[in-house]
């Protein structure tokens, strides 16, 4: 019988097989997968939750852009490390509106303007890996879980993405009752929709 693997398990092989990437592989992907939502209906949405990448995560970067010129109201999270809370914050520009902060993360800068959570109503999703079926496996403090499980409280629809790269898919994350599952996950090849 195998066993499946555990979330250490799997964090640990993951970041090893994010740290081996190319930055050439990295720039290809992201050029790909701004391709894939930009042309999809996907971007239709006015209001987009996206992030801030670090340097081992596939980089929304690309698609900020665009959709900063096209005129769509594009929000980063600004994380409260106190509460262990997020609030998304609307930004205009990379070079202006963020900054180094906590570990080295782009932050949104605190003169950035709040977003209510429930005017999101695409929320684009980093995590170290992710399933077929939606499952997400995050770094390990819960902030987009969190997030995501008060998000649903309201009535305005959203839909949840799991962006990564082709390489952070595995047979099956294991979950914990917390874990909010993706509506789809969308690497730079493939689209999979949690049915």
């Amino acid at each position: 019988m195998n066993e499946q693997p555990t979330k250490s398990h799997l964090r640990q092989s993951l970041k090893a097989t994010l740290n081996a990437m190319s930055d050439e592989q990295r720039a290809q992907a992201a050029a790909a997968l701004t391709t894939r939502i930009t042309q999809s209906d996907l971007f239709t949405h006015a209001c987009i939750l996206a992030y801030a990448s670090l340097p081992t995560e596939l980089s929304l970067d690309p698609l900020i852009n665009r959709a900063i010129s096209a005129l769509k109201t594009i929000c980063i999270p600004a994380v409260d490390w106190d509460t262990k809370t997020m609030q998304p914050v609307q930004i205009d520009s990379l070079d202006n509106n963020l900054q180094i902060g906590r570990y080295d993360l782009r932050s949104p800068r605190i003169d950035c303007k709040p977003i209510p959570d429930d005017q999101i109503s695409l929320a684009l999703i980093p995590g170290l890996g992710f399933d077929p079926d939606g499952r997400r496996l995050g770094r390990g403090a819960g902030f987009y879980d969190r997030w995501i499980e008060a998000r649903r409280h309201h009535d305005a629809p959203i839909t949840l993405v799991g962006v990564c790269f082709d390489e952070q898919i595995v047979e099956r994350i294991p979950t914990d009752p917390h874990d909010q599952r993706m509506d789809m996950v969308i690497t730079p090849s493939t689209t999979y929709t949690n049915a």
